[in-house]
């Protein structure tokens, strides 16, 4: 198999990719990255790299086959059709986010991977024609960095990662991830009318009363509570263009989550932009790096920690890449519960789960988690075994591949 894979169009899911690219060459298969760096190049080099009926794509979120200019041939089709090159696109978000390229797919035969199984049911009911599977994202490792070297001159030599012994980690608790501060959200839905206003405060008052239930199921409920009996085709077209209620929501418990632990006086080295502007009276409590920061910096500090904190992008039957990242630097993940997660781990064994409806008891929790390093310590082990033999981008892989050849 030859596979053609994407980088530096979204920095995380190009690590993604070359987390996959690594585990396919090791299976014997080749690789080619386009890069969105390079793309001229790049893309005139796919058809120099791909074999017809042999080539399969495998992109994130509809990148490679948004209607960008460059992949589009002169008779109007993408390359990947006119080569003949299969194409297995990932979401890493609620389908809801797609809704105009699942419901005229770009190219005609597209697989579709789902890292929920509520997002592979919705997508099973409004979009039935598309092939779609479960595949919950994996963890993370450490990427080998280049160093500078005088030697070598500027490509340096390859860095590698060693675990860092628990007891000498730098950081108690640490959270990798932006925050989006909602006034910025709740603004754009003051703009709108105020019947529109009040149904939307309504539905995200709901939410934050109901948090363990799905953005789908509660946009339908409140869409029939208002409209009556909705045909699915208009359902599905009103679920998504109220995709800002979803971005409002993660944010929003990011947010409350890490300002519980500071009004604790429970310190949290947050590795993202923004959390100075989270409204919180104990802003001494939230360390931050002040930026953005990449895939590795975030696996790196996660590796320095003895607790890696995970708040869920409203997944509620799948998880969030920072779980199992975690695991695989032999962390404690700390994090919000989902009927994946529940199916596949026990609390306080692999993992350990906190309530987002009970988070006033998160940080008695953490307080007592950081008493005992030594517990931990095993909780964080059995994690490491677990991930590394079930929760690598190698397992996500052979996956893919065992699709392919159904």
């Amino acid at each position: 198999m030859k596979v053609i894979l994407i980088k530096n169009a979204v920095e995380t899911l190009g690590y993604f990719s070359e987390q996959l690219a690594e585990t396919f060459q090791e299976m014997g298969h080749d690789t080619y990255f386009v890069d969105y760096d390079d793309l001229v190049n790049t893309v005139d080099g796919i058809s120099r790299f791909a074999v017809p009926e042999k080539t399969v794509l495998c992109t994130f979120n509809f990148i490679g086959l948004s209607g960008e200019e460059v992949f589009i041939e002169e008779n109007g089709r993408y390359i990947w059709e006119n080569q003949g090159i299969a194409c297995i696109n990932i979401l890493v978000d609620h389908p809801l986010y797609y809704h105009s390229k699942l419901a005229k797919p770009p190219v005609p035969e597209m697989r579709v991977f789902c890292i929920d199984r509520e997002h592979v049911a919705y997508m099973k009911r409004f979009y039935p024609a598309l092939p779609v599977e479960f595949l919950p994202l994996a963890g993370n490792c450490i990427l080998e960095r280049k160093v500078p070297s005088p030697i070598e001159g500027c490509h340096g030599q390859k860095q590698k990662h060693k675990n860092i012994p628990y007891q000498k980690r730098k950081y108690d608790i640490v959270f990798t991830g932006n925050y989006t501060p909602v006034e910025h959200l709740y603004r754009e839905i003051d703009r709108q009318g105020a019947e529109y206003r009040t149904f939307y405060y309504e539905i995200l008052e709901d939410m934050k009363a109901h948090p363990a239930v799905s953005i789908d199921r509660m946009l339908e409920a409140h869409i029939r509570k208002e409209l009556g009996a909705v045909p699915d085709e208009e359902l599905r077209a009103a679920i998504a263009g109220m995709v800002f209620i979803d971005i409002c929501m993660r944010s929003y418990f990011r947010g409350e989550i890490i300002k519980c632990l500071a009004e604790h006086k429970i310190p949290v080295h947050v590795f993202g932009a923004n959390w100075e502007k989270l409204d919180c009276s104990s802003h001494d409590y939230i360390i931050k790096n002040g930026r953005e920061v990449d895939s590795v910096t975030c696996a790196e500090a996660i590796a320095d920690a003895r607790i890696s904190l995970n708040v869920m992008p409203w997944f509620k039957d799948g998880t969030h890449d920072r779980v199992f990242t975690a695991m695989l630097q032999h962390t404690l993940s700390l994090t919000d519960d989902s009927g994946y997660l529940r199916e596949n781990f026990t609390d306080k064994k692999e993992l350990v789960f906190y309530s987002l409806e009970k988070r006033e008891e998160l940080p008695e929790l953490v307080k007592k988690l950081l008493e005992k390093p030594e517990k931990c310590m095993e909780i964080a082990e059995r994690g490491y075994e677990s991930a590394v033999r079930e929760h690598t981008w190698k397992q996500r892989a052979e996956a893919i591949l065992m699709d392919l050849v159904k």
